[in-house]
């Protein structure tokens, strides 16, 4: 008697066999994962340069590569000092602001050297804000070097002095020859008011 047995059992492990004898491997592959957006950069507007000054912003102190500083001619007061008025004119593009007194010192000899103390601040200070085209005086006294004690004062020529304008820099030569003191007297040679305008 033959061996029989059952056909859908004998089909099923015959499929069985051959699959394994033949290497088949079957998988189920993972879904990707989504995809991450790519970065877009923005772009940024640049920032100006720090130079950069706005016309319409604050105004910048004034300074002797924008101004013309001049003096007038001296005049005798009563006590018999010299007296005159140092001018300081806009001659720039811009309103620049004055603070307060000029700074002025004598200065002698082809380097400019300075000589004696610089001249002392007096009277209420005063604020203004120069115009394009405008000019603005302070007035500026000296007393003779004669009237001072020769061991305090030691005069000396000069061939003039040298003015900053008040709150500002970049101070500028002005003729103005004759005598100061060298030294330091008790009381102060040179005398120097605040900005008013003209």
């Amino acid at each position: 008697m033959g061996l029989r047995t059952a056909g859908p059992v004998a089909a099923l492990l015959v499929l069985t066999a051959l699959g394994a004898g033949c290497g088949v491997v079957t998988s189920t592959s993972a879904a990707a994962p989504p995809s991450s957006p790519i970065p877009v950069a923005v772009p940024q507007a640049a920032p100006p340069p720090s130079d950069v000054v706005a016309a319409d912003g604050p105004a910048q102190p004034c300074t002797g590569s924008t101004l013309d500083i001049s003096a007038t001619a001296p005049r005798r007061d009563e006590g018999g000092a010299a007296v005159q008025e140092l001018v300081f004119r806009n001659t720039g593009e811009l309103p620049c602001l004055m603070r307060g007194y000029p700074g002025v010192g004598f200065v002698a000899g082809n380097e400019g050297t300075r000589i004696g103390p610089r001249a002392a601040a007096t009277g209420p200070r005063a604020e203004l804000l120069l115009e394009p085209g405008r000019a603005a005086t302070a007035p500026l006294r000296v007393a003779d070097a004669a009237d001072y004690p020769e061991a305090g004062c030691r005069a000396q020529e000069v061939r003039g002095m040298r003015v900053a304008p008040p709150g500002g820099s970049g101070g500028l030569f002005v003729p103005r020859p004759g005598a100061v003191c060298s030294g330091e007297p008790d009381v102060p040679q040179a005398t120097v008011g605040t900005v008013t305008g003209r």
